[in-house]
C-alpha cells in the first residue's frame, strides 16, 4: 500500500504522494496533521496507489481544513473522487482544485514547493512526481552591498525578505542582493515503472529518488520483462550511473515478505549501488540534508 508524505521546515503544510488504504489510520502514528495536506499527488489509478484518497479527503474536512487542497491526478481518478464524495454526499469544507495529470504542462508552482509530473511505464498510464523545495531562507551579499555603496538599513530587511526597493533613487533587486541559504532540495517519488530510463533527463542534481523494486532481477525475468514493475538491479544500476546520492527502494512482491525475505532484493541493490540505500517499510522517515551554495 503506497502513500508517501513529504513535508518541509518552511512550511505547516505538507504534501502526499499516492493514498491507499490505510494511509489516514497511518497517519495517526506521526506528527503530521491531515488538515494541513495542501498537494496530494497521484501516481496511476490502481487501488494499491488511491482507494484511499477518498476517506482521506473526508477526514482532512472533518479536521478543519478550509483552505484550497491542490489535486494532481490522472483523469479517470478525478472523476472517481467526484463521483465517490458525491454519492456519499460528502461536502467538503475546503475547495479541491484537480489538475489532470496527463495535460499537466511544465512546473506547477505552489506556496512551498514546484511539482513536475514525470510519464512513466507500467500498464496503465503512471507518472512520477519532481518536487523541488521553495521558500528557502534568503542571506544578504553584504560585500556586494558595500561595495555599491548602500549603507545599512531596513532596505537591507526588505531585500532580504525578497522584495525589491529604492534606495537614493536607485532601484535594487532582491535578486541581485542576496542567494539561498542552502540549494533547493529535490527528489523525485515514483509510481510503478518497467523502465527507469524513462526519468534520465529529470535526474540531475535530485537528493533522493523513491522507485519501486517489485523483484529480484532473476525473477523478474523468470515472470516476464514486461509486468509494468522494476528490479532491484535495474533500479540501482540506474541510480549508480546517474550519481543519485539516495535511492529509497519500495512497492516489493508479497514473495519477499517475512524474515529475512528482503534478504535477496538487499543483496542485489547494495551490488549494484554505492549510495545510502534505503528500503522502505512502514513510517520509514528520511531527511534530505542541506548542501550550501
Amino acid at each position: 500500500m503506497s502513500a508517501t508524505a513529504v513535508s518541509f521546515e518552511t512550511s505547516k503544510q505538507w504534501l502526499l504522494v499516492d493514498c491507499a488504504e490505510g494511509t489516514q489510520h497511518q497517519l495517526l502514528s506521526t506528527s503530521l496533521s491531515p488538515a494541513k495536506v495542501a498537494v496530494i499527488c497521484i501516481t496511476h489509478i490502481h487501488g494499491d496507489h488511491c482507494y484511499g484518497l477518498p476517506g482521506m479527503l473526508s477526514s482532512m474536512s472533518l479536521h478543519g481544513r478550509t483552505q484550497p487542497v491542490t489535486l494532481i491526478a490522472p483523469q479517470k481518478l478525478i472523476q472517481f473522487i467526484h463521483l465517490s464524495l458525491g454519492l456519499t454526499d460528502v461536502k467538503l469544507g475546503f475547495d479541491l482544485q484537480c489538475h489532470a495529470v496527463e495535460s499537466l504542462a511544465g512546473e506547477l508552482e505552489l506556496s512551498f514547493c514546484r511539482v513536475k509530473a514525470i510519464e512513466l511505464k507500467h500498464r496503465v498510464p503512471s507518472f512520477g512526481y519532481q518536487i523541488t523545495e521553495c521558500g528557502v531562507p534568503k542571506k544578504l551579499e553584504i560585500a556586494k552591498l558595500e561595495a555599491d555603496g548602500i549603507a545599512s538599513g531596513p532596505h537591507y530587511n526588505a531585500l532580504q525578505k525578497g522584495q525589491d526597493v529604492t534606495y537614493e533613487g536607485k532601484k535594487l533587486r532582491s535578486t541581485e542582493y542576496t542567494f539561498d541559504s542552502w540549494r533547493p532540495r529535490k527528489i523525485i517519488i515514483c509510481g510503478d515503472n518497467e523502465k527507469p530510463a524513462k526519468l534520465q533527463n529529470d535526474v540531475d542534481d535530485i537528493d533522493l529518488l523513491v522507485h519501486e523494486a517489485t523483484f529480484t532481477h532473476a525473477d523478474l525475468l523468470r515472470v516476464g520483462t514486461h509486468t509494468g514493475h522494476s528490479d532491484a538491479k535495474r533500479i540501482a544500476e540506474f541510480a549508480q550511473k546517474h550519481h543519485i546520492p539516495m535511492l529509497a527502494l519500495t512497492h516489493f512482491s508479497v514473495r519477499y515478505h517475512g524474515p529475512s525475505m528482503l534478504e535477496a532484493l538487499k543483496s542485489e541493490a547494495n551490488e549494484h549501488y554505492q549510495g545510502l540505500l534505503y528500503f522502505a517499510e512502514d513510517l520509514l522517515s528520511l531527511s534530505i540534508p542541506k548542501q550550501r551554495n
